[in-house]
């Protein structure tokens, strides 16, 4: 059992390394690639546990590449969750890594029920990222 699950994670870490490999300067983001790699991401890191985001933005920001945020509708009394994402980066790899890096902290408030603080659950993911040829931080 232990096997299949590695031979997925390296299945992913393939494509994502092919994807990279024809990744361009300025990386233009696009929804669909997005989506896709959430759900490569979902599968490879998280075990297909997190749920599609309620909402995915691509939008200027200052001081951040990109973010996960949770909304409070107060006056329904619901919570949806949003992903942000900047129009371009200097590259596929550190949009890539941005992505990853945003669901981690999706799942820290959906599977974790925590924080979405750079804590010692957050980087337990670093040697994934590793793998992937992605960078966290």
């Amino acid at each position: 059992m232990r096997k299949v699950k590695k031979d997925i994670f390296k299945a992913y870490t393939k494509r994502i390394s092919k994807e990279m490999a024809l990744g361009e300067m300025h990386y233009k983001t696009t929804y669909k690639d997005i989506h896709k790699f959430f759900n490569i991401f979902n599968k490879a890191l998280f075990k297909n546990k997190l749920i599609p985001f309620n909402d995915v933005k691509i939008r200027k920001m200052n001081k951040t590449w990109g973010q996960f945020v949770e909304v409070f509708n107060n006056r329904k009394k619901t919570i949806s969750y949003e992903l942000e994402m900047l129009p371009k980066y200097p590259n596929k790899k550190e949009f890539l890594s941005t992505l990853a890096h945003e669901c981690i902290h999706y799942s820290q408030i959906l599977l974790k029920k925590g924080n979405v603080a750079h804590n010692k659950y957050f980087y337990s993911f670093k040697s994934k990222f590793k793998k992937l040829n992605l960078h966290l931080n």
